[in-house]
């Protein structure tokens, strides 16, 4: 099921000297790069649609979680990876090809590209590309991904027929999964995370139709500057803490912060212009 003997010509195909360029590809499937990807789309794009695709993150990641403790299934292991890189958690399914069949084919879907052959291929490329880096580094087998790209876009469509593009749906429907994942898990870090995201959006993805427009390239300039630099504050917080619920309320600050910031950054630049008026 694996596909254990399948995946060595994968991993010789590819020299170790090319290990970093290959971590490099790994990296647009891991949780803190698909976080800031959204967050940007968020800030700088269509909110609703984006907030969806987060929503089916958060909700994603409570899933694969449950899968993966429930299944147990070790890693490859450690003398066939070709680089030092930290994993942790369970070798099957793929947690990175999952996520980036949720959050990339969650995009082609939201923003109604699915009869894009553009859309599909540069989605379908990624997807792809992350999976056999995986296999490529030594830290999954070809049966993890592909099970993995799999189930993350049956649950995109799955998501896609339960929210019908609501993101307070999308939210709802995580934190009725997060809840088991993190007893399944034993309160893992991520499984706080994908509770504390999934509060963090119930609470506040109801305000999205009411966050003001961007009014200029500036303005857009400084809430990326601005919102990164808080959501990068909380996640060093966030390194410094070890108790449970502190985490769960950091990580609902986080998401919610990712909501309310073009908010923020909107009345800053009005108090800054009317100060130069007085």
């Amino acid at each position: 099921m694996r596909l254990e003997d399948e995946s060595a010509p994968l991993r010789e195909a590819v020299p170790a000297e090319y290990a970093d360029i290959v971590v490099a590809v790994t990296e647009l499937g891991s949780v803190t790069t698909l976080m800031m990807l959204l967050a940007v789309l968020f800030w700088w794009h269509d909110r609703r649609r984006s907030a969806l695709v987060i929503s089916y993150a958060v909700a994603g990641l409570a899933v694969l979680l449950s899968v993966e403790t429930l299944l147990g299934l070790p890693r490859p292991p450690e003398d066939v990876w070709i680089a030092s890189i930290e994993v942790d958690g369970y070798g099957f399914p793929s947690g990175h090809a999952f996520a980036a069949a949720v959050v990339y084919g969650g995009l082609v879907s939201a923003y109604d590209r699915g009869r894009d052959w553009r859309a599909l291929l540069g989605a379908g490329t990624v997807v792809a590309l992350v999976s056999l880096s995986r296999v490529v580094l030594g830290v999954h087998y070809l049966g993890d991904v592909l099970v993995g790209a799999g189930l993350g876009i049956a649950f995109v469509v799955l998501m896609d027929r339960l929210t019908r593009g609501a993101p307070t749906v999308g939210f709802a429907i995580a934190l009725v999964l997060a809840v088991p994942a993190v007893y399944v898990t034993g309160a893992a870090p991520d499984a706080l995370l994908g509770l504390g995201g999934a509060i963090g959006g119930v609470l506040v993805a109801g305000r999205i139709d009411r966050l003001p427009d961007l009014r200029s390239r500036l303005e857009a300039v400084v809430l990326l500057a601005v919102g990164g630099a808080i959501a990068v504050v909380v996640q060093v917080v966030e390194t410094l803490v070890t108790f449970a619920p502190v985490l769960v309320a950091l990580y609902a600050v986080l998401v919610a912060w990712v909501f309310l910031a073009p908010a923020v950054v909107s009345l800053l630049e009005t108090a800054v212009r009317e100060s130069r008026v007085a």
